[in-house]
């Protein structure tokens, strides 16, 4: 009965086609999904979820783990990652602080399904196919500041942006805010990040690769 009903809930999912940065849709689907699941405290893994765009096509398994911590110093931390096929999403939470942060996580799930798709398109699709650098995984400056992960945090924070009503820019502030901790120098290493994406979010805007925002 579970699987009946996740399938009903993600059948939108299935069999789409995708074209240039449309993919509005099957990102908003999967963020619902999560959130009712999240609700219900209920893991799930759904398999071979399809979109085309172009010519080429994708397909994906989605897995989502929901970890209850009372002792979680914040109401919430979601951990994502995704390559060519799986996109995976964990998400801690202190049960305390909800439902109060339950708009704040809301919009974290749906950055993070936008950022983790942006990977998936990159792995998937011959235009979208970036070279990364080469940089030690420790180093937070270089790993914002990588091939793969600009346009990924880019269009995460965008997402963030329109879902809170916000500007770009205070979306990125508060994700700034939110991640300080992981920057060595945040005063001299986060405009430098801030200044980068900014950049290339006015590029893809010029382009129609993204949204328009504020």
């Amino acid at each position: 009965m579970k699987q009946i009903l996740i399938e009903s809930l993600i059948k939108k999912l299935s069999k789409k086609i995708i074209s240039e940065r449309k993919t509005d849709e099957l990102s908003l689907n999967i963020s619902r999904l999560i959130i009712k699941q999240f609700k219900k405290k209920e893991d799930f893994e759904f398999e071979g979820i399809y979109f085309e765009r172009g010519d080429d096509y994708a397909s994906f398994d989605l897995t989502c783990k929901f970890i209850e911590d009372e002792e979680l110093n914040e109401p919430f931390s979601v951990d994502a990652e995704a390559d060519m096929q799986v996109m995976e999403i964990e998400i801690t939470y202190n049960p305390n602080e909800f439902p109060n942060a339950m708009n704040d996580l809301v919009a974290e799930i749906r950055e993070t399904v936008e950022h983790e798709l942006e990977h998936i398109e990159q792995d998937n699709f011959e235009d979208m196919y970036v070279q990364d650098n080469e940089y030690d995984r420790d180093d937070n400056f270089k790993y914002l500041t990588s091939n793969k992960e600009i346009p990924a945090y880019v269009r995460g924070l965008i997402k963030r942006a329109k879902t809170k009503k916000t500007s770009l820019s205070d979306a990125m502030e508060e994700w700034f805010k939110e991640n300080i901790r992981k920057f060595k120098n945040p005063k001299e290493e986060w405009p430098k990040v801030k200044d980068i994406w900014t950049t290339h979010a006015n590029e893809m805007r010029k382009k129609e690769r993204v949204k328009k925002f504020k």
